[in-house]
């Protein structure tokens, strides 16, 4: 066989082989991405039954399911937040605490979490820092109220615009239909609307603070 030929093979075989090489690392990747989406479902399932066993105050059922959901994924505040809603039902206040911290670490956004901090240190009686996350709780509120409000505002600007065009700018004769004043349309807040789709914010709706005697004075 000449050496030309020779090499011919040893080009095709190259092609062949880069050809394997990138079809196995695709099967890998869509393989992994497949036992990744398992992964999330199985821990989605612990979670609810940890949400099941919590409504029927079989608590210790509840934290076996939600600590499976966060050694499954431990990156969904979620799964945190509720385990440390049934510690702090248990009056096991620090696992409570660690909980919510961690969920403050995921998901620093989140103002319950704060309040929630600030009652387990204050069941531990630890009022320095109950007093320091509850206070950032509130200043969380205040930053909201302001946001909304602002945002409140510029709707009703952004409505009034119009009006105040018409008034000082001469409007040419156009057809009935274009002269028609548009219908206004209001936009929602979009941090409200993501609340409001995310279906993990029914299990925050309920965190320790629902309790009436259980809210420290911390005016």
């Amino acid at each position: 066989m000449s050496c030309r030929n020779w090499k011919s093979i040893a080009n095709v075989s190259g092609i062949l082989f880069r050809l394997n090489g990138f079809l196995l690392m695709a099967a890998m990747l869509f393989a992994g991405c497949t036992s990744e989406q398992q992964i999330r479902k199985s821990a989605l399932r612990y979670f609810k039954d940890g949400n099941s066993a919590y409504l029927h105050r079989d608590y210790q059922n509840a934290i076996w399911n939600y600590r499976k959901a966060i050694t499954m994924d431990s990156e969904t505040p979620e799964f945190h937040f509720n385990l440390g809603l049934v510690y702090y039902e248990l009056g096991n206040y620090p696992e409570a605490l660690d909980a919510y911290m961690r969920v403050a670490e995921l998901r620093p956004g989140l103002s319950d979490t704060y309040y929630n901090i600030a009652l387990a240190y204050h069941r531990m009686e630890q009022s320095t820092d109950a007093d320091r996350y509850y206070n950032r709780y509130q200043d969380m509120l205040s930053l909201r109220k302001a946001k909304e409000l602002a945002r409140k505002k510029a709707e009703m600007k952004q409505q009034e615009q119009p009006a105040v065009a018409a008034d000082t700018k001469p409007v040419k004769a156009k057809s009935p239909k274009a002269v028609a004043k548009k219908p206004v349309v209001k936009k929602m807040n979009p941090t409200l609307a993501s609340t409001q789709k995310t279906p993990s914010k029914l299990k925050f709706s309920n965190p320790p603070r629902k309790g009436t005697g259980s809210i420290p004075n911390w005016e």
